[in-house]
């Protein structure tokens, strides 16, 4: 537990002046975005022949790597990739919406973010159930619009910090989630990139 809030804080220290977390989704972008402002990169898309080189790009620029686990193509969604791609790639963070992935990527000491796509009361039901399991070190909520209506649901049920994901594409997004009282929103906006980089 005391891991957990350990990576906790430092996600939260990552994002206190820095909150947009800039999203990959294909490689052309990585020079943009190694000269953004961010702390974080969400790493969308990549296989396994490119994740290697993207993450040591950004890990020289002096950013945390999270890659989105689910949809990194030519790795087995299992332990055993994993284990490949904390220990060989070295990766920072792993995103994900399967609770046994979260509890492997916590073996490895990765920071943990449980991706939950939230349409209706059902799925949010579903998701706290999901978050309570796994303890993630944060929840990235999708689509990042909802959160301004179910953070007070959010907070009564888990302590955990939330990241607004989805459909972030300009600043009355950004406003809104971060008045909702997520620590963060992740975007491919490159509006919001050159915001961060030129007003926080």
């Amino acid at each position: 537990m005391k891991e957990t809030t350990e990576r906790a804080q430092r996600v939260a220290y990552c994002l206190k002046k820095k909150p947009v977390i800039t999203s990959l989704m294909n490689a052309e972008e990585l020079p943009g975005i190694l000269q953004t402002s961010s702390n974080i990169v969400f790493i969308l898309k990549s296989d396994i022949f490119m994740i290697e080189g993207i993450v040591e790009k950004i890990r020289e620029a002096g950013k945390l790597s999270f890659v989105h686990f689910d949809l990194i193509e030519g790795i087995g969604k299992d332990k055993a990739g994993v284990a490949y791609m904390a220990e060989k790639i070295g990766i920072d963070g792993i995103v994900t919406t399967k609770n046994n992935i979260i509890a492997e990527g916590k073996k490895y000491g990765l920071i943990t973010v449980q991706r939950l796509f939230v349409f209706d009361s059902v799925s949010l039901d579903n998701g706290i159930k999901m978050t309570k399991s796994s303890q993630p070190d944060a929840i990235e909520v999708l689509p990042g619009m909802v959160c301004s209506r179910i953070m007070k649901r959010i907070r009564a049920e888990v302590d955990v910090p939330v990241i607004a994901g989805g459909l972030m594409t300009d600043l009355e997004d950004f406003n809104a989630a971060l008045g909702s009282g997520v620590i963060g929103i992740s975007t491919s906006s490159k509006e919001l990139w050159r915001w961060q980089d030129e007003n926080r």
